[in-house]
């Protein structure tokens, strides 16, 4: 599916306008991320694994067709957090380099065992992927740390979704909050009401079921960067079930979809005004 992106503009110029605390829309130049700044608030929704783009030289080296690449993607993430003041969207697919992975893994030589390249990739298409992904986090630093330095500290809505038929527990829970990485009891109340709040969403077609650490345990490149990083910020790393739409043929599901698209948004509004009420008071 094609996503209508804003008008591209460089890595410095992204940069200078979050030092310059500017409102904006706009995609890196190479269409790699969308950043969206309505107003700064002490808060980052981001969707990383929300698309499917793939170069030119990497598709013709594949050996998976695009719609076995599709079955790993986080489709639709996007649109979970697209109303939130402050985004991040990531429009290349994970098959070029995954933005979740360290810097040195972060481009697959085969993936959930399957090989993925007909030739070993060059060392320099390998490389353009690698500065792809260094060029994400140093956009992650330039907002996390303007956030910082206004509130003296910020949470990360971090959103995926994943696959689950393939599993043999048939209890897996609707959402997963992963918070192993989590450093500091200071973050407990936070954690406990997102989870809550996730617990208490009220979605059609859709009994919701939320648990920490139950499938996934929030160790990805994200949560990882900003926990080592930072001990002002907390990344709520939080994975849907597929639920939303059939996995294996990628056709969304006409109830479910855009009821949790909605209430999803309205979650993270509605806990981001609780943590501005109880931690950023002068906000």
């Amino acid at each position: 599916m094609s996503k209508q992106l804003s008008p591209q503009i460089s890595e410095q110029e992204i940069i200078n306008k979050i030092k310059q605390r500017q409102c904006f829309t706009a995609t890196i130049t190479g269409g790699a991320f969308t950043l969206k700044i309505e107003k700064y608030l002490p808060i980052l929704a981001a969707a990383i694994h929300d698309g499917e783009n793939f170069r030119a030289e990497l598709e013709d080296n594949c050996l998976l067709e695009k719609s076995d690449r599709y079955y790993e993607e986080d489709p639709y993430t996007g649109s979970f957090i697209s109303q939130q003041p402050i985004t991040l969207i990531a429009h290349d697919s994970r098959y070029e380099y995954d933005l979740n992975r360290i810097s040195d893994e972060c481009v697959y030589e085969t993936a959930w065992g399957k090989e993925i390249w007909k030739v070993p990739l060059s060392d320099e298409m390998i490389a353009r992927s690698k500065a792809k992904h260094a060029q994400f986090y140093r956009v992650v630093a330039a907002i996390v740390e303007a956030l910082r330095e206004d509130f003296g500290e910020c949470v990360v809505y971090d959103n995926h979704s994943y696959n689950y038929k393939r599993h043999e527990r048939k209890d897996l829970p609707v959402i997963n909050l992963g918070t192993s990485t989590v450093k500091g009891e200071h973050w407990r109340p936070i954690i406990d009401n997102w989870l809550k709040s996730l617990q208490n969403m009220k979605v059609d077609g859709l009994n919701i079921t939320a648990a920490e650490n139950d499938i996934f345990y929030g160790k990805g490149c994200l949560a990882g960067f900003c926990h080592s990083q930072y001990d002002n910020v907390l990344v709520l790393a939080t994975e849907t079930k597929k639920v939303f739409m059939d996995e294996l043929t990628g056709q969304p599901d006409a109830v479910v979809l855009p009821s949790l698209q909605q209430v999803y948004n309205d979650t993270i509004a509605q806990h981001t005004q609780w943590y501005i009420n109880n931690y950023h008071k002068s906000t």
